[in-house]
């Protein structure tokens, strides 16, 4: 199968990598706007570079969009209209009507890209819930660091962005916690922050109140320091999932070299989505932008739990 890829930056360089290694895929054809950023990409990897989508869509099988998230849309339906299969970066859309105009118009040529479900780590985390009981209490601390000086200048545009942190990074964090306890959000408390006058929210705390029962407390945090913990409190035990690994009631179950991982994630999607394996859905994907859109009715209201619009009939 041929891949191609729109977009060149940092998540782009891990998509190329990732296929790389995958028994039946061959990067062929990257695009970008910055065409120098392109032909770097392709020459370290082999590709070819293309002077627009079109020419990716002419020249793959299956086009992974790693753009800005506004440009979602827009590239998915012509993708899906040239008969390729589109793979879209997380979040699907900048809102839950972007995300249901994309999913009508791509219908089973779509899969979104929610690589975080791939990480050893969070597998062996799922695997190992299933012996600790009814979950209780789930805590998830994230950091991402907004003043990195290779940030592009549009995750801090609320336009091409949809948001700050919360969409940026959130998305993640509410699918793996829909996805470990498998539950949906129902309902989201929520408050967000932009020190310094910044155009969007760098930092962001919420609370989701899932179907199930339990509440999933989320904190997401500006800081040049990387962390990413997620404890999950049982009836039977305490697990804890962190980038190196997981703990379950302070043992020890899993290493793994998180730097690695976060490669191995891509490669393990790919290697699902060749094989026909469950991915996240679009209705997932979906679903984890309304649950930010719900994030962000609540910090303007004070804090006020807002519910999560349903999926379209």
């Amino acid at each position: 199968m041929r891949l191609g890829i729109i977009g060149a930056g940092e998540v782009a360089w891990r998509h190329a990598a990732a296929a790389e290694g995958v028994g039946g895929l061959t990067l062929a054809v990257v695009a970008d706007r910055d065409p120098g950023r392109a032909a770097r990409l392709a020459e370290r990897f082999g590709a070819r570079a293309a002077a627009g989508p079109d020419e990716v869509f002419a020249g793959a099988d299956l086009v992974v969009l790693a753009v800005p998230h506004a440009d979602h849309e827009e590239l998915a339906v012509r993708a899906t209209a040239a008969g390729r299969t589109v793979l879209v970066e997380k979040p699907l859309g900048v809102s839950a009507a972007a995300c249901d105009r994309i999913i009508a118009a791509c219908g089973d040529r779509l899969v979104v890209g929610q690589q975080g479900r791939f990480f050893a780590q969070v597998r062996a985390a799922r695997e190992e819930l299933a012996g600790l009981g009814r979950p209780l209490l789930y805590l998830e601390r994230r950091s991402t660091d907004y003043a990195r000086p290779d940030r592009p200048a549009w995750f801090t545009d609320p336009v091409r962005a949809g948001g700050g942190i919360a969409m940026l990074v959130g998305v993640h964090s509410i699918d793996r916690a829909a996805w470990l306890l498998g539950a949906r959000p129902v309902a989201v408390a929520g408050s967000v922050a932009a020190p310094g006058g910044s155009p969007v929210e760098t930092s962001a705390a919420a609370t989701l109140f899932l179907d199930t029962g339990v509440r999933a407390h989320l904190t997401l945090v500006d800081s040049p320091v990387f962390f990413h913990e997620t404890t999950i409190v049982c009836e039977r035990g305490t697990l804890t999932v962190d980038p190196a690994g997981v703990s379950v009631g302070g043992r020890r179950v899993l290493e793994v070299d998180g730097d690695r991982e976060y490669t191995l994630s891509f490669r393990r999607q790919y290697e699902a989505v060749l094989r026909g394996e469950p991915t996240a859905t679009p209705q997932e994907g979906r679903r984890a932008v309304a649950t930010v859109e719900a994030w962000y009715r609540s910090a303007a209201s004070g804090g006020r739990p807002q519910p999560v619009a349903s999926e379209a009939p």
